[in-house]
């Protein structure tokens, strides 16, 4: 059922190492710790994050973790934490490679998370 998505398995492979068998289209679970690859996402989103909250230069703008659903790319939902208490969640869209070249990743949602704790999506 997910011949289609067979383009995207070594990037889902590479993500995804430990987890269960890949589920087209349903998010991942459980959700697992951010990694450099999930930072570097949310590096490159964070400014259409700020323009989104209204918030100019966040200082703090780290990845906890995430879950993942392919689709045709990646959706990423990502826990992230913007000061000492408060932690948001994004979501992020991750087009496939075309012709060797990666698209920017694109913002799709912020959401508010409440206040910093250990509970994971």
């Amino acid at each position: 059922a997910c011949k289609q998505y067979l383009f995207f398995q070594n990037h889902i492979q590479s993500t995804m190492a430990q987890q269960e068998p890949i589920m087209c289209g349903g998010w991942s679970q459980p959700p697992r710790k951010a990694d450099a690859e999930v930072q570097k996402i949310c590096d490159e989103v964070k400014k259409a994050v700020e323009d989104r909250i209204n918030s100019p230069e966040l200082t703090m703008f780290t990845a906890l973790d995430y879950i993942t659903q392919v689709v045709a790319g990646v959706n990423y939902r990502i826990r992230v934490q913007i000061n000492n208490v408060c932690v948001i969640r994004i979501q992020v869209f991750q087009a496939p490679l075309l012709s060797g070249k990666q698209a920017p990743p694109e913002l799709t949602d912020v959401a508010n998370d409440g206040p910093l704790n250990d509970k994971p999506f």
